[in-house]
């Protein structure tokens, strides 16, 4: 056996590809409908009581069964982990309690991002975008991102052109729904303001998901979502502390500690 195929460099162009599906693009952000159906979800507990509650009784004002059916599944993919056993999630618990609605929404476009189509896009070319001051996009300049990047994904490679163009106009649409983006053709970058509480979400949330440090938190991708970049997410940090985090800089060293002990704690101080 030739030991070129031991080279290390090789081993790592071999690695598994990571899975990017554009589907989540193709369909309407739901952003009223998913708050209704998880906080629906929260109250009865049960999946088979929410589908019923969706479908038979249409808490959602929708004209059809198809249409309601079609809502929950996709809703369901997103944000409901397990049909089979009730899991309260971090967004269910927000969806449910009494906060204000620009606190919730933020919190749900966050948890929206996570995609992995809506996560590369975002950080790999809207977020770049960003920060150069670009003024705009255009679904002519997400298409030209995605033909860039096919090679890399089977996913990708899979799909038709007119797919293409379908995702990264709705991708444009999603976020703009969001309040990220604004305008109808030319998507101009919106002026925002992520509220406190949701700036303390992310930074609890990046600690669930194995963040141990201060700059581990600050420097995390996560914040591209928010397009954020590293001095924002400090001065963020100083803006939450000591009501939900304490949050200290001296010379090169950080220390950021957690006021409260779990998700649930943090969202009822909301």
């Amino acid at each position: 056996m030739s030991n070129e195929h031991l080279d290390p460099e090789d081993e790592t162009e071999s690695e598994p590809e990571e899975s990017l599906d554009p589907k989540i693009a193709h369909h309407s952000t739901y952003i009223d409908e998913t708050k209704r159906i998880l906080r629906t979800y929260a109250e009865c507990e049960s999946y088979d009581e929410l589908e019923h509650r969706v479908v038979e009784e249409n808490i959602l004002n929708k004209n059809t069964d198809e249409y309601r059916t079609n809502i929950l599944r996709e809703v369901t993919r997103r944000h409901i982990p397990d049909k089979e056993e009730y899991t309260e999630t971090p967004l269910m618990k927000v969806m449910s309690a009494d906060i204000r609605s620009d606190v919730t929404d933020w919190c749900l476009y966050y948890e929206f991002a996570q995609d992995p189509f809506i996560r590369l896009v975002t950080e790999d070319f809207l977020y770049p975008e960003f920060e150069r001051g670009t003024l705009s996009v255009q679904a002519v300049d997400i298409v030209e991102f995605i033909q860039s990047i096919q090679a890399n994904y089977t996913d990708l490679q899979e799909r038709s052109e007119s797919t293409i163009n379908e995702a990264a106009t709705k991708y444009l649409t999603s976020l703009r729904n969001f309040g990220l983006l604004e305008g109808t053709q030319r998507k101009e970058f919106a002026v925002t303001y992520v509220p406190d509480e949701t700036i303390a979400y992310v930074v609890y949330r990046l600690f669930e998901k194995g963040a141990k440090s201060a700059s581990e938190i600050i420097e995390h991708e996560d914040w591209k979502l928010l397009l954020m970049n590293e001095s924002e997410v400090q001065r963020r940090l100083r803006d939450i502390s000591p009501e939900y985090v304490s949050y200290e800089k001296r010379g090169s060293t950080e220390r950021l500690i957690r006021k409260y002990d779990s998700m649930e704690e943090l969202i009822d101080a909301f």
